[in-house]
């Protein structure tokens, strides 16, 4: 079988994440907002991109906690 992904697609990895309904309302509503609208991937994948860069910097101390604590929201 020939693989239809294309070259820029081959160096990725697809998963899935759960997110609380009220995190996933914010996340679709800050995408639309954009002129013109993003997806809501685009917003997810640039959101990584930040946390990964960020937590590079040595200087910067990434306050991550606990995620199974409940109640914890940034």
């Amino acid at each position: 079988m020939v693989s239809r992904r294309t070259r820029a697609q081959r160096g990725r990895k697809r998963f899935s994440v759960t997110l609380d309904a009220r995190d996933y309302e914010e996340l679709l509503s800050l995408a639309g907002r954009h002129k013109p609208p993003l997806t809501l991937q685009y917003v997810v994948n640039y959101a990584v991109q930040r946390l990964l860069k960020e937590a590079k910097d040595p200087q910067l101390g990434l306050p991550l906690g606990d995620p199974l604590a409940r109640g914890e929201r940034t």
